[in-house]
């Protein structure tokens, strides 16, 4: 099943008046009444959701630009911290500016200006980075970490968020629409920190944007409940030219065929390579990109694609989580680039050619709109490789319409997919805790210092973000705080991180003879590998000139022979009979003696040795992985595995930040006697 559409071009609605412009760029509409909203006293929080290309970075620097306001700029990887750092220069010439002094922060840096510096304090170097740099760019978890009071040792960890208040006048968080309830409610802690901190001075009342798809019920509701003023943007588009309209998006053919397990996307690819041969033989100087979910199927893809394009003098680069750094940003300059999510919220690239496979709307429209942004190509064309009930709902809802406008057809996409799990339940159960924390942190501190007043305003301020007027929630939250903290701190380390901890993370010696972390479930599934030592694999890294800090503490250390052709199917066990402890069935609790069934590889015995010891925040349930991922309306890519008790019985099993998630879920599934019961 096939549908060819011919999406239109968009143009977006330049500021009818001329003043409206820096250099010689003329500023679109949106990005004047971004502008706007900043300035506005009565505004807190600004959402810019113009479409994908239209400007969005610029609209959020312009008060950095123009008011020389100073900014945090947080993007979701240090790759595209670092591509928006390089940008900055262009700005300059472009816009015919001067920027205030700008920089970087994130772990590896930090440590490089440790080195550089003899400095063995990791806080002092992100303080100065914090102090020298009107406009900072970096990532939310850092700041996470330090707005919550767990950047640091003892008192100083209340040193940095003084420092990031009195420096900095608003915060950018981009592509936001890709975290979840969790990353939210961190979000929304920090800006309570900041609005109680500066509630008092008005006229250094912290500003927050926000570029993104359009923001969450459940974060429009927090802020709403919390006082917090907000105003979303949108920009205002034509699929025709016409004056006082700018285009930034070009028109593309785009054909939506049928994909399914038993027909999947590597499959896809694979037969239709002769097409994509044609493709660049008709336009020889396009660029293309194949976006795929597995880093698996895109490392076959990727060695395949190179070998048959090879003849052809077609360059193929690949772009995932293994990918080296070097290879990673050498691939967008390569005429083929194979990759994954990396590159969904990675760096902006020219393409003209895409072939992607989406099983939310979310990832659509975000792989989508990497097409058509760039100028200088004769054509644009895309495969969006759908499940098939999808493809069904669009037929329905598109007809046989030839030629349609881009905002029309996006506005399908997101009907067309189903509406996945918000976790609604997960603030009252677990995001309250993750605020207590911050509060558990300040009344530690109450002792040293006279800040008991601050923790009650905050306490209050959290109160009206996740409680009721005649409900305060805070104080119970606190003592579920301490009582986790006390017994199941595990549970409690996976609340205080921002995207949740990786506690199967391996050390890898990759094909390549590069170095790096992966999360072992992966390695098991998709690789065959030999276990090493500690000691050797640090061998290595010296040998190679690698920081050792980055490669200490992992759960194994593994060399990887090759990559398998087919995944193999991963079953955990326990070593009793989960019957006989029903009460641990749809809650979230800590475990040890999880252990490797099948698959079956040399060096299991060795990794399950070691992974029996660890202790892990899980989640069991009685449904299968298939069950509750229908019953539940979980996202595609959700992570829960299969699991075989003593007695061989099946069970599934999340782990981390999904167990906690899945917990949210699952309240209304009750155990009583030796039989699951729904209520």
């Amino acid at each position: 099943m096939t549908v060819k559409l011919s999406i239109l071009p968009v143009y977006s609605e330049v500021h009818p008046d001329s003043k409206h412009q820096i250099g010689s760029v003329r500023l679109l509409k949106h990005q004047v009444e971004t502008l706007a909203a900043f300035n506005d006293p009565n505004i807190d929080v600004i959402f810019n959701v113009a479409m994908t290309g239209d400007g969005k970075s610029l609209a959020a620097y312009l008060p950095a630009f123009q008011k020389q306001k100073n900014i945090i700029a947080m993007y979701p990887t240090n790759e595209l911290v670092q591509d928006q750092h390089r940008a900055l220069p262009r700005y300059e010439q472009d816009l015919q500016i001067r920027l205030p002094r700008y920089g970087t922060m994130y772990s590896d840096k930090i440590t490089q200006l440790m080195r550089e510096n003899d400095n063995k304090a990791r806080l002092e170097e992100a303080r100065k980075l914090l102090e020298r740099n009107g406009i900072l760019l970096t990532n939310p978890d850092l700041i996470h970490l330090m707005m919550s009071h767990q950047y640091g040792w003892d008192h100083q960890r209340k040193e940095l968020p003084v420092t990031i208040g009195a420096y900095f006048d608003y915060f950018l968080f981009d592509e936001f629409h890709i975290f979840g309830v969790p990353q939210v409610i961190s979000v929304m802690n920090m800006l309570g920190y900041l609005n109680v901190n500066y509630h008092d001075k008005p006229a250094d009342r912290k500003k927050f944007v926000f570029l993104s798809a359009t923001p969450s019920k459940l974060m429009n509701d927090l802020l709403e409940s919390g006082g917090l003023r907000y105003k979303k943007i949108e920009g205002n588009y034509l699929s025709t030219e016409q004056q006082g309209y700018r285009c930034i998006l070009q028109p593309c053919e785009l054909e939506l065929h049928e994909v399914s397990q038993e027909a999947p996307t590597e499959m896809w690819v694979l037969e239709h390579l002769q097409d994509i041969l044609s493709f660049f033989k008709q336009h020889p100087q396009s660029k293309a990109a194949i976006l795929v979910y597995s880093v698996a199927t895109a490392r076959r893809l990727y060695a395949c694609l190179k070998e048959y394009f090879k003849p052809h003098n077609i360059t193929v680069g690949e772009n995932t989580g293994l990918t080296h750094p070097d290879e990673r940003r050498a691939s967008f300059e390569k005429h083929v680039l194979v990759g994954t999510s990396t590159v969904d919220i990675g760096v902006d690239f020219r393409i003209n050619y895409l072939i992607f496979e989406a099983y939310n709307a979310g990832s659509f429209l975000q792989r989508f709109g990497r097409l058509g942004r760039h100028t200088g190509y004769s054509i644009y064309h895309a495969h969006a490789l759908l499940p098939r009930f999808v493809l069904e709902r669009l037929i329905l809802k598109l007809g046989t319409l030839g030629e349609i406008e881009r905002k029309t057809f996006n506005e399908a996409i997101r009907e067309a997919f189903p509406v996945e799990a918000e976790f609604k339940s997960y603030t009252q159960l677990w995001g309250v805790v993750q605020a207590a924390q911050v509060l558990a942190e300040l009344q530690s501190q109450s002792k040293k210092d006279a800040n008991e007043a601050f923790t009650g305003a905050l306490s209050s301020q959290y109160d009206l973000f996740y409680g009721a007027q005649t409900q305060p929630v805070m104080t119970k939250a606190l003592k579920k705080y301490w009582a986790i903290r006390n017994k199941q701190p595990e549970i409690l380390a996976e609340l205080s991180s921002f995207r949740g901890l990786s506690p199967l993370s391996c050390g890898v010696w990759d094909t390549d003879n590069h170095l790096q972390t992966y999360d072992l479930f992966f390695l098991l599934t998709n690789t065959e590998f030999e276990v090493l030592s500690a000691a050797e694999f640090m061998q290595e890294v010296k040998r190679q000139g690698l920081e050792e800090r980055d490669y200490k503490d992992q759960l194994l250390y593994l060399k990887i022979i090759k990559y398998v052709p087919e995944r193999q199917q991963l079953i955990l066990g326990l070593p009793f009979a989960v019957a006989d402890y029903a009460a641990r069935l749809h809650t979230v609790q800590v475990l040890d003696n999880f252990f490797v069934r099948e698959p079956s590889f040399t060096g299991r015995d060795q990794v399950n040795r070691v992974l029996k010891t660890k202790s892990l925040t899980c989640i069991l349930s009685d449904m299968g992985r298939k069950e509750l991922k229908q019953r539940l309306n979980l996202p595609t890519m959700f992570p829960i595995q299969r699991l075989q008790d003593k007695t061989g019985a099946e069970y599934a099993v999340a782990f981390g930040q999904e167990a906690l998630l899945l917990d949210s879920l699952l309240f209304w599934r009750k155990t009583k006697g030796d039989q699951a019961m729904f209520l």
